[in-house]
């Protein structure tokens, strides 16, 4: 099986509207191997859900492939519930200090809209405070034994929505190239300052009204802000696609977006204009038809259509273009070894994120980083051989 076809087997297998026995046709014909079926899941962060729908199923499964698939669900709900635990604790502290984070994404998701904890993976626990709130949870972060790691927002890609990392140990425990095969070890926290988007001079930041908006529920034993629907489905949409812009793996972001669209209650209408207001309209607009072409999620047409008359035509053009195959392409680089490929993924990334800028102006602010060396890790590593060849 190429890797389009085991990866769509797996989303069609997540299709709410599929059955079994269409599914195990589809997949025999495509040509039924099962190790590389269950892999690819566990590699995409997608086993746990493959486990308990096929568990759901009258379909036979070699029991290796199984084992895999049933292993991942246990350990992922035995992090999770950890994940959780430490989630409790810095929830009680925020508490007695008076502060108010909005818990993001996977703490969010994994406790109101899957229907399983263990069924969304999470890597990490992300939290937004006010930007007046930053420094006191960053100083309970380390009361509360965690180091944090700094890096200035105009370096790198230039990310700006967190500018710190929170790990209660050295940070080597459990490190792997995949966040979704990472174990052991607290989970490491991000403390965002905002919901902005950013990646080498393409921003989009939804941030501004999204705390007044916010609603309240039980996450652990503690009660705290999340993002109300209409923001959640927005906020995952800009967050998958700029993992695809990234490069970063996104099927488990794409699965966000189908469980919170099943959940209803949602008013399309505040949620296009909101997408609108904050010019995350093409983004929208790619995370929703992305998520229904490839997962059936049940978006209205309508709103698709409106959402695509927002996008800008050139832009328009490549999103109605994009398909599995090159989401495959994009989330799965070779590992850099030299620095001639780090110069040549730079000009990759930098190609990949202007493509989707929604106009001139935009594509020129995220080509002028490439003129900005010193503001990149290979930049100063070119630097640095520079000046040690000059200083002998």
């Amino acid at each position: 099986m190429t890797a389009v076809t085991a990866t769509q087997a797996i989303l069609d297998a997540l299709n709410p509207q599929q059955t079994p026995s269409q599914w195990e046709s589809a997949f025999v014909r495509a040509g039924s191997d099962w190790d590389d079926l269950a892999v690819r899941a566990i590699v995409w962060g997608l086993a746990p859900q493959l486990h308990c729908r096929l568990s759901q199923w009258p379909v036979k499964i070699p029991p290796g492939a199984a084992a895999k698939l049933a292993v991942t669900y246990q350990a992922q709900a035995q992090r999770n519930e950890a994940i959780y635990a430490q989630l409790d604790e810095i929830l009680a502290a925020c508490q007695a200090r008076s502060l108010q984070p909005v818990a993001l994404k996977g703490v969010h998701l994994a406790a109101c809209y899957y229907a399983a904890p263990a069924l969304r993976p999470m890597n990490d626990i992300d939290l937004l405070f006010t930007p007046a709130e930053l420094p006191q949870a960053e100083a309970l972060l380390t009361e509360l034994g965690y180091s944090g790691k700094h890096k200035p927002a105009d370096m790198g890609a230039g990310v700006t929505k967190h500018t710190s990392t929170f790990r209660r140990t050295d940070g080597a425990e459990g490190r792997t190239a995949n966040p979704y095969l990472s174990a052991g070890g607290d989970r490491m926290i991000e403390p965002h300052a905002s919901l902005e988007e950013s990646w080498f001079g393409l921003k989009v930041d939804i941030t501004p009204g999204i705390r007044e908006r916010t609603e309240t529920a039980v996450l652990g034993q503690h009660a705290c802000r999340v993002l109300n629907r209409e923001d959640l489905l927005l906020h995952i949409s800009l967050h998958f696609c700029f993992h695809l812009i990234q490069g970063a793996p996104a099927m488990v972001q794409l699965t966000d977006l189908l469980v919170i669209i099943q959940a209803g209650n949602l008013n399309w209408e505040t949620f296009t204009a909101r997408a609108e207001t904050y010019q995350a309209a093409p983004y929208a607009y790619a995370g929703l038809k992305l998520a229904r072409d490839l997962l059936g999620a049940p978006v209205p047409a309508a709103q698709l259509t409106q959402l695509a008359d927002l996008t800008p035509p050139d832009l328009r053009q490549r999103i109605q273009s994009l398909g599995l195959a090159d989401i495959l392409r994009r989330t799965q680089q070779k590992p850099l070894t030299n620095i001639p490929q780090r110069i040549w993924r730079g000009f990759q990334d930098r190609a990949a994120t202007a493509a989707w800028a929604a106009d001139r102006y935009g594509r020129i602010q995220v080509w002028r980083t490439l003129f900005q060396p010193a503001r990149t890790d290979t930049g100063q590593m070119l630097l640095g051989r520079l000046n040690k060849i000059l200083g002998n």
